[in-house]
């Protein structure tokens, strides 16, 4: 390119010993194209860059067609880096690059210079699918070594099996063609080494054969704490001694969930997403819980990794394997996700980047260099060196003295993390991520890993949905919210709603009026304040909550949306007993009814879908039940989250209608969702009396049919009586 020769020379010249290898000197000679850095501008601006790479001189860009340029024969690395606007006077980050690192505390743009040593694998146009057919090719770019594929030492996978293709050595073209026996989803998994020994970026490459596309806005998410769900094997049961058994390992495991998947329970609940436990390997020692509680407990929950860091490069040194040994083997997490495929279900991980055991590799490893937030000056460091939370420095601080709290500033823990969630994701063909403590990590964190799944997993156009976990009380909007983006969370969890659902259905403290006037506001306040496309998930429970039953049967303070001091004092004395009434469990019933109206993904906490008692952490985790172990009202309450669960797949207007507020009366809501043809009316008495109403349905349709019920209702010039019984939910459709 004219005009750079000048500054590619100077570059070269001033900084001889780091570009030893990029600008064709030492001991390996081999060159690499310069790599270049635009930004669309104004002429007036005249603009420069400044980075490590020029010790932070500024060096002119080139401007042409309203783009400002230049080429830098660097060396491969990342590489901080800002612009200089001499119009403005001003030093500001390159706005269309989403990728960031730090550089002595202050935050830059990060500039990745590839190594042209390795070769490169991309897919080339579109996959091809036609009917069962699947069809499409991968371009082999070789390094600068000219090295074709050494197919003895590549790995080529369909569904982690040895896949077909055929290999044309001229044009460098791999190509496919599959027939798909089934319906599920088939991914293709390339690590391609070179004969002179260098691979390329792993690529996946993810077909889904569907009789109905699937859509993350329409989906239907089911929680999953792997321990506590089902014991499918016995055999690698292993509780720690002297724990009391809330607190420590309960046997569920893989096996169990394939059970469940293979005797359709999901299928039936209308469930297509699955979030499971972090499956990497955790500690085998016990902890202290936080905040001075003396209690000791096992990382049943598999927040306490030790094999984080883990990759095809990087076997963490005494383990046999990066996954948890009690949830089962990395054969049966396979198989647990190609069975779930083969139903049309995806899953997602729990993913833990926040912080490591001290008993891991990464820690022992790099706990000198910089890799890990230790207490500053003037903040009482512990057992460990670092600072334990007490809050006022939450993405510095530690959780526990044996949970050692990345730090992300450091680029080599970043990558280091990256590499590995990457490495776990396209190994296991996972579907989407639920990501820990979302606050207490810088967002560099966020940003580079969405970039990362962009580049290296979504190659074909599916969303590989990410979900964060930012837990406020019910004013924490802005801040959940912050974390939106293009390049940053697809949805978060709406812990707002979840407080408002929870006070309106199960405890009564805040009246319909409330909640309707605050869903007006909320139902696209994140996708018009924050960011275009995100989608929240809907929740009334999780394993961080006193259970939802719980606080519905007012076995604490019968106010807060978390049982207050109460929750907390029953965990383990006195813990709340199942309900013999039905009135719990209509009012359960009745905020679950209500999350499946709203736009988002509805999520269910294992257990809720039946009604489970329990107080906080960890009495709210407590053993699934399954078939006879399950009460009449339990039984009744799974039989109506089937129906809902169907029903909302069966209904457009469930998944995306318009919501319209058609009556609002005291303890009497009904509203209308409706999405072209398709109407539904969800109506609710939130009071302990009978209440019947006339109100007109905006419909032309001459009779409706409840969903719970199976009742006919006529219609009268678009209007129907409707009497509800007391702390009940309906769904009223069409029909005679």
């Amino acid at each position: 390119m004219s005009g750079l020769s000048t500054y590619t020379f100077r570059l070269c010249s001033l900084f001889s010993v780091l570009l030893l290898i990029s600008c064709g000197g030492g001991e390996e000679k081999f060159v690499c194209d310069p790599a270049t850095v635009s930004v669309r501008g104004r002429a007036e601006e005249n603009l420069s860059i400044r980075g490590s790479f020029s010790a932070w001189i500024k060096v002119p860009m080139h401007y042409e067609n309203g783009v400002w340029s230049i080429e830098l024969p660097i060396a491969p690395g990342d590489y901080p880096y800002e612009f200089y606007s001499e119009a403005s006077k001003s030093y500001y980050n390159d706005p269309e690059n989403p990728l960031t690192m730090f550089d002595k505390d202050h935050r830059y743009s990060r500039l990745v210079v590839t190594d042209c040593r390795y070769p490169s694998i991309r897919l080339k146009e579109r996959v091809s699918v036609s009917g069962g057919k699947i069809s499409f090719k991968i371009v082999y770019t070789p390094g600068v070594t000219g090295s074709g594929p050494d197919f003895g030492k590549s790995e080529i996978l369909l569904n982690n099996k040895k896949a077909e293709f055929e290999y044309d050595k001229k044009t460098g073209l791999f190509s496919f063609d599959h027939e798909a026996s089934a319906s599920g989803k088939y991914t293709w998994f390339f690590k391609i080494f070179d004969t002179a020994g260098y691979a390329a970026e792993i690529l996946s490459v993810p077909v889904w054969i569907e009789d109905k596309p699937f859509d993350w806005h329409n989906a239907q998410l089911y929680q999953i704490m792997t321990d506590r769900f089902k014991n499918g094997d016995t055999s690698n049961d292993d509780p720690l001694p002297d724990i009391d058994e809330k607190a420590n390992w309960q046997g569920g495991d893989f096996r169990g969930i394939i059970e469940k998947i293979e005797d359709g329970y999901f299928s039936e609940l209308g469930v297509d997403v699955l979030w499971i436990s972090s499956p990497v390997a955790n500690t085998e020692n016990p902890g202290k819980g936080m905040g001075g509680d003396p209690r000791f407990y096992a990382p049943y929950h598999s927040y306490w990794p030790v094999a984080t860091g883990w990759t095809d490069d990087l076997r963490v040194p005494g383990l046999d394997s990066p996954i948890e040994r009690r949830f089962g083997t990395e054969a049966e997490l396979h198989e647990l996700i190609d069975k779930a495929h083969e139903k049309g279900i995806r899953v997602m991980l729990d993913f833990v980047p926040n912080h490591v055991h001290t008993d891991s590799y990464l820690w022992k490893t790099y706990k000198k260099s910089g890799w890990f937030n230790m207490a500053e000056q003037g903040y009482p460091a512990n057992s460990n060196g670092g600072y334990t939370c007490g809050w006022e420095k939450p993405v510095e601080c530690w959780f526990t003295d044996y949970l050692a709290d990345i730090n992300y500033r450091n680029n080599d823990a970043m990558r280091s993390v990256i590499d590995h969630v990457v490495w776990m994701i396209q190994r296991f063909d996972i579907d989407g991520l639920r990501i820990d403590a979302v606050r207490l990590m810088e967002i560099d964190f966020t940003t580079t890993l969405k970039t990362a799944i962009q580049r290296r997993v979504t190659t074909t156009g599916i969303l590989f949905y990410m979900i964060g976990e930012t837990f406020t009380d019910e004013h924490g909007k802005e801040e959940i919210g912050s974390y939106l983006g293009e390049y940053k969370l697809d949805g978060q969890f709406d812990f707002p709603l979840y407080h408002h659902v929870v006070k309106t259905f199960l405890l009564q403290s805040e009246t319909l009026e409330q909640l309707d006037g605050f869903t007006k506001e909320n139902d696209h306040t994140y996708q018009k304040e924050f960011y275009s496309g995100a989608l929240m998930g809907n929740f009334i429970g999780n394993h961080d909550v006193a259970r939802a039953l719980s606080l519905a049967n007012r076995d604490f303070d019968g106010v807060t949306s978390q049982g207050g001091a109460e929750a907390n004092d029953r965990v383990w004395e006195n813990s709340p007993v199942l309900p013999e009434e039905q009135l719990p469990f209509d009012k359960l019933v009745n905020g679950l009814t209500f999350i499946f109206t709203l736009p988002g993904i509805p999520i269910i906490y294992q257990g809720d879908e039946i009604g489970m008692p329990g107080a906080n952490d960890p009495d709210n985790r407590r053993m699934m039940l399954f078939g006879d172990e399950l009460s009449v009202n339990q039984k009744r309450n799974l039989e109506r989250l089937r129906m809902l669960g169907k029903f909302r797949h069966d209904h457009p207007a469930m998944q995306e209608g318009s919501r319209e507020t058609l009556l609002l009366k005291g303890n009497f809501y009904a509203v209308r969702m409706s999405s072209g043809d398709d109407t539904v009316i969800a109506v609710f008495n939130n009071g302990d009396t009978e209440i019947t109403e006339k109100f007109a349905t905006k419909t032309k349709a001459s009779g409706f049919q409840t969903l719970y019920s199976g009742e006919k209702i006529p219609a009268d010039d678009g209007k129907i009586d409707f009497t509800a019984a007391p702390f009940s939910s309906e769904l009223i459709f069409a029909g005679e």
